[in-house]
């Protein structure tokens, strides 16, 4: 991202924490087109369970925090768990979805089937996502 600009940073240690905050999300990522918004807000809502459930240490007092930034092309979002990480290998597997029973360890894999770009930092600490406005050639390979 060339220029960016801070849209919205926020940190909490909860979903309830995070819940009063979907709906100003949602009306950034409105930029991306609706069908666009809706999906990027599915796979930015799959990093912040993750960040809780499985890098966060559960100290109310830090949590995770999440920043959303605006590029020039493309929306960024930057998720930052205060625990110790998880690691993944962040490889599309496209058989991921065939077992509908399946109620866990799918979250990676619909971000990466949703967000055009998507890293692991810091020791699995940091998640950023990105998608691609209208009109932007998307990035991913084999599609």
């Amino acid at each position: 991202m060339d220029s960016c600009r801070t849209l919205i940073q926020i940190r909490f240690s909860s979903i309830e924490q995070f819940a009063p905050y979907r709906e100003s999300i949602r009306s950034v990522f409105r930029t991306l087109g609706e069908r666009e918004a809706t999906l990027f807000f599915v796979a930015l809502n799959e990093a912040v369970n993750n960040a809780l459930i499985h890098g966060s240490i559960g100290d109310s007092d830090e949590g995770v925090e999440l920043s959303i930034r605006d590029g020039d092309d493309r929306l960024c979002a930057i998720i930052r768990s205060c625990g110790r990480g998880f690691c993944n290998d962040l490889k599309l597997d496209p058989d991921v979805f065939d077992d509908g029973f399946r109620e866990s360890g799918r979250g990676v894999q619909i971000i990466l089937h949703i967000a055009d770009e998507c890293a692991i930092g810091e020791s699995g600490c940091v998640m950023s996502l990105s998608m691609n406005k209208n009109g932007v050639v998307s990035t991913k390979s084999g599609e």
